[in-house]
């Protein structure tokens, strides 16, 4: 299955709702850790928000190479083959 970019960064964004619900937006190029306050458990919860959202499988190599919400969503743009464009 291909995603589009717009697609996948407004389920990530979603996702993010779910995970930190009185968590103000976010930058495109924050920090999931460092400036959104994201701990282990919280990423996890918000890959497996992510995965049932998109109907995909979030490998572990992703979250490793990931470190803001824009690397997020072109690795998962990628994986699944979509094009990539640069974020809003």
């Amino acid at each position: 299955m291909t995603l589009q970019a717009a697609t996948v960064e407004k389920a990530v964004r979603d996702a993010l709702k779910v995970v930190r619900p009185r968590g103000g937006p976010i930058a495109g190029d924050a920090d999931l850790v460092r400036e959104v306050g994201l701990d282990s458990v919280r990423v996890m919860d918000l890959i497996m928000e992510i995965e049932d959202r998109l109907d995909i499988s979030v490998p572990v190599e992703l979250l490793a190479d990931a470190r803001t919400l824009d690397q997020l969503c072109a690795g998962i743009v990628q994986l699944s083959g979509g094009a990539n464009r640069e974020p809003v």
